[in-house]
């Protein structure tokens, strides 16, 4: 679940933005682009009654913005977070498997809330005073607030354009209110030991927590943050950031406050906490036995936490009915919070399948995904399951695509409600100390603006992603699809963001295009254009019959485009043939070469023969790949198969080199470039996104909830006889679909042993 991402992680602290993000997992709603002009008002100036103490000092400066938003008009008085991390916060990193040290890293106090007025809101402005990250959660729906971050944003403007995105709740239809038994069966121990349960305490509720982020997740995103672990500090802070406003959210009753007393950063994976590959019952195991033995045992020490996460990069799987499933995202024991030995969760953060594909933990729904797991260890059940709340629409939902399913049931602030047995959430951490020195800054370099090439960019994490059908731009607003010349087929990044060219004078607004309207500040547009090509060296595939050929590219930076999609049409990434004697000292047969490369294709794929030989297909003029894909034999039905989709985000190549001859017309030769059997004084150019949009196959890419055999008749487009001519040269439409919402529905948790 990578991410690309993925990630709400790379979204809030290193100039990638959660609209930029978002619509490349999941679809869009609506979209507005609004002007957020930044009042600070101190509580002497303001008259508005100052927020509780708990969270606040009352002499805090609020930040207001008013603002409207599909038709709605929204007014934001947030205050600093100083509840986000105890005052005895601690940070380590663990230097290697056996080694951990204290890190020195100042926390700028950027993260802010509110929780009043039936709005709740979790913002950030670690990156620019004026640039507000985050969302808001109304009484039906939530709004993803992300600026529109330009290179000409400096300290002394007083607001900036921002991208709102709503997302709207599910309407499940009406919930009866559920009243569940005095006792849960699997929390009667610890109600036997607690004399007073009838009456929730007036005192505020808070959950202390040590959070683990593992070596899987920090060898994913500490490339993103240049190794910066400052920068990686703050990208956890404001996913915990987030996870503390939906435990705010007027739908769960009763606020709960989350408070990090410690944060871990796992370079290295500690010698004494095993990840067993994932394997989410055994890694459960064994982080909460780390947990335990890490945490004080007292309850009064003010280094104790009543919960511990583990934030993992790994892609959990279980063992279901003999099956490996990856379906899952995370772990926790049901009602395990003030037990030691179970007080802990699992959580994926920015994972990828097997094959590379990211899955909806990659984004924003990973800050959902782990206040599930602490709700499961609050003492939560699935919404259906052992209560009579609907299973879809929230949060403690069994399934958890990428699509709502934002607020909390009836159930589940019913648990919250009896939640008086769990007396380790009753002591509060003191008021943050000033030597937190909330003046330290970020080092982020000023974000670029991104368009709907630079979206792909992020979605496929490659410099030559490109959008689908650059001829249809219309379209994109709907529903914007990318490829890669690295890559076979296309990928879902939803909806192109607000603003987005989709014309000449027109761009997205509401997943319309519609002609530009003047709008104020006034939008700087700088066509961009393309740099010279730069060649690579002459290479050689070293076939019988091949040609040389040599890589060269370009970067759409003389200038760089500004607020517009125009000016570098076509590819950046290209592929010539050349001419240079002596590279190779012999040459092998394409069938030598396919049968050694499908030997090494059976590693990853079971399902191909080891010993069986490899084919080159005939040419196709409607499928001009098909010469340059390396056909296997399979185990299964003799018949040769090519896994160009298998091993498409692996960085394992499935073809034969560039330059490879695949075809003669009887006046001229024919050989693979970028995949593609072309003649020989073919130059790609413009032509290659029009090339490679009417060839692929019809679904896309992205992480299925498992990993199932292809359909029959995508197996046979993909296959060829043992008489080495094709199966299938069509597919019909409807022969291939996504999976259904339901295909993520997950037993994420576990009960408490009886006792």
């Amino acid at each position: 679940m990578a991410t690309c991402l993925a990630v709400l992680l790379l979204l809030l602290h290193h100039g990638l933005s959660l609209p930029q993000l978002s619509p490349l997992l999941y679809a869009e709603e609506d979209v507005e682009v609004v002007y957020l002009k930044r009042m600070v008002f101190t509580a002497a100036s303001s008259n508005e009654e100052p927020l509780s103490s708990d969270y606040y000092d009352d002499d805090d400066s609020q930040l207001h913005y008013k603002f409207t938003a599909f038709g709605r008009s929204v007014s934001l008085r947030l205050r600093p977070n100083k509840n986000l991390v105890a005052p005895n916060f601690k940070i380590y990193k663990h230097m290697d498997v056996n080694r951990m040290e204290p890190l020195l890293l100042p926390a700028k106090n950027c993260h802010y809330l509110q929780h009043k007025e039936g709005i709740v809101a979790a913002l950030s402005d670690c990156r620019h005073p004026n640039s507000l990250h985050g969302f808001v959660l109304l009484d039906n729906s939530t709004l993803e607030i992300q600026p529109i971050v330009t290179e000409a944003l400096t300290s002394t403007e007083s607001g900036a354009l921002h991208i709102v995105r709503r997302v709207p709740v599910p309407h499940a239809g009406a919930v009866p209110e559920l009243l569940l038994p005095d006792s849960l069966d699997n929390l009667k121990m610890i109600e036997a030991e607690t004399e007073d349960r009838s009456t929730r305490t007036t005192k505020r509720t808070t959950l202390e927590l040590a959070l683990f982020f593992d070596a899987a997740g920090y060898q994913l995103f500490m490339p993103y943050f240049g190794g910066d672990d400052a920068k990686l500090r703050d990208m956890l802070l404001a996913y915990m950031n987030g996870v503390q406003a939906l435990y705010h959210h007027p739908s769960l009753g009763q606020s709960i406050d989350l408070t990090l007393v410690r944060l871990n950063l796992m370079s290295h994976q500690p010698r004494d906490l095993p990840h067993h590959d994932g394997e989410r019952g055994k890694l459960l195991d064994s982080f909460c036995d780390y947990s335990a033995r890490n945490n004080p045992g007292s309850d009064s020490n003010p280094d104790h936490w009543d919960m511990g996460l583990y934030v993992s990069g790994l892609d959990f799987f279980a063992y279901e009915n003999g099956r490996k499933s990856g379906v899952t995202m995370g772990l926790a024991t049901v009602g395990g919070v003030c037990q030691d030995k179970y007080a802990c969760v699992i959580a994926e953060l920015g994972t990828t399948n097997v094959f590379g594909k990211p899955y909806p933990s990659a984004g924003f729904t990973s800050v959902y995904i782990l206040a599930h797991e602490i709700g499961h260890n609050l003492g939560m059940h699935h919404d259906s399951s052992q209560n009579n709340c609907p299973k879809d629409g929230y949060i403690m939902s069994p399934s958890r695509g990428t699509n709502g399913e934002t607020v909390w049931s009836t159930c589940s602030a019913d648990v919250i409600r009896k939640l008086s047995w769990a007396t380790c959430l009753n002591d509060v951490p003191t008021k943050t100390q000033p030597e937190m020195d909330h003046e330290a800054r970020f080092q982020d370099e000023p974000g670029q603006r991104w368009g709907a090439k630079r979206q792909c960019e992020v979605l496929l994490r490659d410099k030559d992603a490109t959008l689908l059908n650059p001829d249809k731009l219309q379209e994109i607003c709907q529903n914007l699809k990318c490829n890669t010349p690295h890559r076979s087929g296309f990928y879902f990044a939803g909806p192109a963001l607000e603003g987005t060219t989709c014309g000449k004078n027109k761009w997205c607004q509401g997943g319309e295009c519609m002609p530009v309207k003047k709008k104020k500040p006034p939008v700087k547009v700088v066509p961009g254009g393309w740099s010279e090509w730069k060649l690579g060296s002459c290479s050689s595939g070293c076939i019988t019959k091949s040609r040389s050929f040599q890589q060269r590219h370009r970067t759409c930076d003389n200038p760089k485009p500004v607020n517009t999609e125009e000016g570098c049409e076509g590819s950046s990434f290209d592929v010539v043939l050349c001419k240079v004697d002596k590279i190779c000292k012999k040459q092998i047969s394409v069938v030598d070469f396919a049968g050694q490369s499908c030997a090494n294709f059976s590693k990853l794929l079971p399902e191909l023969d080891p010993k069986g030989s490899g084919l080159q297909a005939p040419h196709e003029n409607s499928r001009l790949w098909m010469g340059c894909a390396i056909f296997c034999r399979r185990k299964d039905t003799g018949s040769y198969y090519t896994p160009r989709l298998d091993l498409n985000d692996l960085g394992v190549n499935p073809y034969f080199p560039d330059g490879t001859w695949c075809h003669n017309d009887g006046t001229s030769n024919y050989y693979c470039l970028q995949h593609h059997c072309l003649p020989e004084n073919f130059w790609l150019g413009k032509s290659l996104p029009h090339l490679f949009g009417s060839e692929d196959v019809p679904l896309p890419q992205n992480a299925p909830p498992h990993l199932v055999p292809l359909s029959g008749d995508l197996l046979r487009y993909l296959s060829l006889g043992t008489d080495g001519l094709p199966l299938l040269t069509t597919l019909k439409p409807g022969s291939t679909s996504p999976p259904a919402e339901e295909e993520w529905t997950d037993h994420d948790y576990v009960e408490l042993p009886s006792h």
